[in-house]
């Protein structure tokens, strides 16, 4: 049984961001989420940076900086 992990970004603006985190398993066919969500709010500053960067794949961190570094 393969568990996935989703991740959404909410509520990104250039002040801050919202990390939604959803871990899945597929059980005859259907979607099941495993464990409840897990939500980090993370704002516009080297140190929020800093932990988007360890945190996130590159993909998503990159996403957040085209907001943050307008």
């Amino acid at each position: 049984m393969e568990v996935t992990e989703k991740i959404t970004l909410d509520m990104l603006t250039k002040e801050g961001v919202s990390v939604l985190r959803q871990k899945f398993v597929v059980i005859d066919g259907t979607e099941m989420q495993v464990g409840g969500n897990v939500r980090n709010a993370y704002t516009n500053c080297e140190d929020d940076k800093k932990n988007l960067k360890e945190q996130l794949s590159e993909e998503y961190y990159n996403a957040v900086m085209a907001v943050w570094e307008v």
